[in-house]
């Protein structure tokens, strides 16, 4: 049995890993705030749960208390729309609040750290297919600062005891998303409009193109990792490698809503959003052994089972997938 600190562990991914960790047998000390932002807040109750900020002092000296083995490091602002609003908590969150974990791992000598970075990073250099060493160009406030995580990450612990691995993550989606919450996740709010029985308000190019991942696949890998030697010190994309074009996106969006001729409105795009985001993930699939199990129509299908499930109102956090069955 592994002491596993998740940063992050009641949000959408983190209370899904912590769900899969503990299931897994290890002992697992969750550290968020419970902003309710983009996944309903979910504590679960085998874990040990502080309330506390990953850039506040004192949230270390608590963590003295437990011999941890490894970290995932997921708290983090996550929406790009959000960093333009409030810019300093997105660079002191996602910047600043990787280096002091990363350097906790360091003078702790932990021996695992596994951060969830973002393919925002890649920005205007998404013309065609990316991969690990595209260059990097973002152009988001949101993919600059999970970026400097990522430096952050590398410079530490280049020659330290501790063995880290960088996830690029794509699109999730899933259950548990708060669907009241309108600025993260493209699947997300496209689908709450439908949940709220309201006309689509689509932003953006209909010929844009994005690479998604359902939840239950980002876990698979973020596990999968944890013991698997060939990820030490690596970074990877985390993707299905499926390439969607927004409009069959939204018409299967519909489709699986039981809806059809769905009103829909359009608008300009978010600044920052790209125009596309396609990925080869042949490395994580040769050294994890990996195939996703959620095509982009498997995914849609099991996240409206559960939206149809939840009544439209303010607060649906009664409603987290492991509340409902």
């Amino acid at each position: 049995m592994k002491t596993i600190l998740v940063t992050g562990g009641a949000g959408f991914l983190g209370s899904y890993l912590v769900d899969r960790l503990i299931n897994e047998g290890n002992k697992v000390i969750v550290v968020d705030l419970l902003y309710k932002k983009g996944g309903l807040a979910y504590i679960n109750p085998k874990s040990i749960f502080i309330k506390a900020d990953i850039t506040d002092a004192f949230t270390y000296q608590i963590l003295d208390n437990y011999n941890i083995d490894c970290v995932y490091h997921l708290a983090a602002q996550t929406s790009g729309e959000d960093a333009y609003t409030n810019p300093s908590g997105d660079i002191l969150t996602n910047s600043y609040g990787t280096w002091l974990i990363a350097n906790y791992c360091k003078n702790r000598k932990i021996r695992r750290l596994v951060y969830t970075s973002t393919s925002a990073v890649y920005g205007a250099a998404c013309r065609d297919i990316v991969d690990e060493e595209t260059p990097i160009q973002p152009e988001s406030i949101y993919g600059v600062s999970k970026y400097s995580g990522e430096l952050f990450i590398k410079q530490l612990l280049k020659n330290s005891e501790t063995k880290y691995t960088i996830f690029r993550l794509t699109n999730n989606y899933g259950p548990g998303e708060n669907l009241n919450y309108m600025k993260k996740g493209m699947v997300s709010i496209l689908c709450s409009y439908i949940w709220r029985k309201e006309p689509v308000q689509f932003r953006g190019s209909l010929d844009r193109f994005r690479d998604f991942l359902f939840v239950d696949d980002t876990i698979d890998v973020l596990t999968m990792a944890l013991n698997a030697e060939k990820t030490f010190n690596e970074l990877y994309i985390l993707s299905t490698g499926e390439k969607i074009i927004i409009r069959d996106l939204l018409e299967k969006i519909i489709k699986y809503s039981g809806r059809k001729d769905y009103p829909v409105k359009f608008s300009e795009g978010t600044p920052g959003d790209t125009l596309g985001f396609h990925a080869d993930v042949s490395k994580i699939k040769r050294d994890l052994n990996w195939q996703p199990k959620y095509s982009i129509d498997l995914g849609l299908e099991k996240y409206f089972r559960w939206i149809n499930k939840v009544p439209v109102c303010d607060d649906i956090s009664q409603y987290h997938p492991f509340l409902v069955n």
